[in-house]
């Protein structure tokens, strides 16, 4: 299984040229762009449009960038060997000299002794023999770059053909994405900030050196630059470059006098601006004159549990307000701390709402896998108790942070669900609610659950889980351990709560291409903070909703509008909210759904008119 590191980050570049335009496509049109052509073997196509989440899939996550075209071996595990992206034919013959500029997104990955391949080529015989202009390095950072080429060397050819060519190399790789493709002729002073050498995700506290590549986007040589800096628009600081000789197309390395210093967790805004290009005051192009990027700081830290070193990611949001709650996020079989952090998102909803969020890291079983300790029955010599590791953290950072001691809560993908129940049986003490992602209940464990204090469950769960069963396996036929079927599961919760069915409902088909639907369950009692919901994804796999496989719901949000909800009743608001002459009926998320008066983040406010009012809730 491929486990893939994805750091979040956040980059805008504005180009706007005044140079001469030979081609621009931003692929946000619903078919390929007229000239545009393919050339592949794949089963799948080759490359395809659409945005990020189109796109990617579950060991393949792509940084949002609105309509994008990319190809994903990942998907399809097929011969990726030809895969060709042909832009349309070029007239070079009376230029002098052209360059070609696209945002790029490559991770130049490693599986199973093979490496994906990207490269830029170029046919003089209608695509009937290519040749290399340049390699495309790999960045595996999360991000999205810009790529500059000098197709100069083509120039007084009539009939150039630009390929984006990405080769599998045989083996079951990842994937290219490319957008916003632009190929010109310089002219004029123009120097683009291009890169930045900072890395996304850092370890409180950080001292990071401001680098990065300009490059020489017009036709006259540069000679010198100022190069600023800032923090969310504060005090700005400022390096000068100067005897340079950056040619036409030329690129730069540039390092700040002045280094960033970041002390807590959070995140921290950066943004670079050149200017003074050549003792002028604006270039000809001001408009790719500036980078920003967002920075997550986050504390990578070790405790030592039952004798070992342990490892856990930990983000509490600069944002977040004093005693705010806890989510716990856990890996599954396999996976890290890190790859689920990146693809549950769950640091972007931390910033939204205000809570903190820790990504426990799993210890390597005899086989050398990644994993928490539920008691699989191929893991039957393991010792190491992850209900310990989790409830010690959780005492970690009850000492150092400000937190609420009574809202802490966890969730997690397959073996890190399996854990989640394992935690409302044995440490419902610290566990006010758990919400597992295609997890189970080991029967073992269902059998001696005997918890202290009743907690709240979300489970969210694809009928057609190859790996963890909705109809579970009472008779151990894959080796895992016997563990009954999910509606079993919630029945055994419900019955031991004395909780009945409160409302059931088929939820928003938000996404009807990606070939299921969620119906919801939700079970409750009178003066009860209790509850039980069970989304049941019809055709839905072994996936986490909204990062890969179902696209109607995205499970870390319903994880954390299912802990944030509990024990709050929703009021009637009507009566108690005038507005002039209307009143406050309701209160819904952004699918509709009504949610509880404690509510934070986006929602809309229904009126007794009819009207509504889109509203941002701070977090209590």
């Amino acid at each position: 299984m491929k486990n893939l590191y994805t750091l979040f980050i956040t980059c805008l570049t504005t180009v706007s040229f005044s140079q001469n335009i030979l081609l621009s496509e931003d692929f946000e049109g619903a078919n390929l762009p007229t000239g545009w052509t393919i050339q592949t073997n794949a089963s799948d196509g080759g490359w395809n449009m659409g945005t990020a989440q189109n796109i990617e899939s579950q060991w393949w996550e792509i940084a949002n960038h609105g309509k994008i075209i990319g190809t994903n071996d990942d998907d399809c595990d097929c011969d990726k060997s030809i895969d060709y992206l042909i832009a349309p034919q070029l007239d070079l013959s009376n230029s002098v000299a052209a360059a070609l500029q696209f945002e790029n997104y490559f991770d130049g990955g490693e599986f199973q002794g093979n490496t994906e391949v990207a490269t830029l080529e170029y046919s003089l015989d209608n695509g009937a023999s290519w040749s290399i202009l340049t390699t495309i390095d790999g960045t595996d950072d999360g991000a999205w770059d810009s790529q500059s080429v000098d197709l100069s060397s083509l120039c007084g050819n009539a009939n150039v053909l630009i390929g984006f060519h990405y080769d599998d190399n045989g083996g079951w790789m990842f994937g290219w994405a490319i957008d916003d493709v632009l190929i010109f002729e310089p002219e004029g002073l123009d120097l683009s900030l291009t890169s930045l050498d900072i890395p996304s995700n850092v370890n409180v506290p950080a001292t990071l050196p401001i680098s990065g590549t300009v490059t020489n986007m017009g036709a006259e040589t540069i000679t010198s630059f100022d190069l600023s800096w800032d923090i969310g628009g504060s005090m700005s600081y400022t390096s000068s470059f100067t005897n340079l000789s950056i040619p036409s197309l030329g690129t730069y390395s540039f390092t700040h006098q002045d280094n960033l210093e970041i002390f807590n967790s959070g995140q921290t805004a950066l943004q670079l601006n050149v200017a003074n290009v050549n003792g002028l005051p604006q270039d000809d192009n001001a408009l790719n004159d500036v980078f920003s990027m967002t920075i997550q700081a986050l504390e990578y830290g070790t405790i030592i549990d039952g004798g070992i070193e342990r490892d856990y990611i930990y983000y509490h949001p600069s944002s977040a307000p004093e005693n705010c709650p806890l989510v716990f996020v856990c890996h599954g079989y396999t996976g890290t701390a890190e790859g689920i952090m990146n693809y549950s998102g769950f640091n972007q909803l931390a910033d939204e709402y205000g809570f903190a969020v820790c990504y426990p890291q799993g210890t390597q079983d005899g086989g050398g896998n990644t994993f928490f300790n539920v008691g699989y029955e191929f893991q039957n010599n393991e010792t190491v108790d992850d209900v310990a590791f989790l409830q010690n953290l959780n005492t970690y950072f009850q000492n150092t942070y400000s937190l609420a001691a009574d809202k802490v809560f966890c969730t997690g993908m397959s073996n890190g669900g399996d854990l989640c129940y394992m935690l409302a049986c044995q440490a419902s003490e610290t566990f006010r609610a758990v919400a597992p992602v295609a997890g189970m209940i080991m029967q073992n464990i269902m059998d001696d659950c005997t918890p202290s204090n009743e907690v709240s469950i979300l489970e969210i769960h694809g009928t057609n889980d190859n790996v963890t069963y909705f109809d579970g396996d009472p008779t151990n036929q894959d080796g895992w351990g016997a563990y009954p079927s999910i509606p079993a599961t919630m029945n055994f919760f419900n019955s031991m709560f004395d909780l009945t069915l409160q409302s059931s409902e088929n939820l928003p088909n938000t996404d009807p291409n990606d070939g299921s639907t969620v119906f919801s369950e939700k079970y409750g009692a009178e003066n009860s903070c209790t509850e039980v919901w069970l989304y049941t994804v019809q055709g839905g796999g072994h996936d986490w909703p909204g990062a890969y496989g179902n696209m109607d719901i995205e499970a870390s949000r319903e994880a954390w509008l299912f802990f944030q909800q509990l024990c709050d009743p929703i009021a009637n608001i009507s009566s108690n909210i005038p507005v002039g002459s209307k009143t406050l009926d309701r209160i819904l998320d952004l699918t509709g759904r009504e949610v509880k008066n404690s509510a934070s983040g986006v929602v809309l406010y229904q009126y007794s008119d009819g009207s509504t009012e889109r509203v941002f809730l701070q977090p209590e």
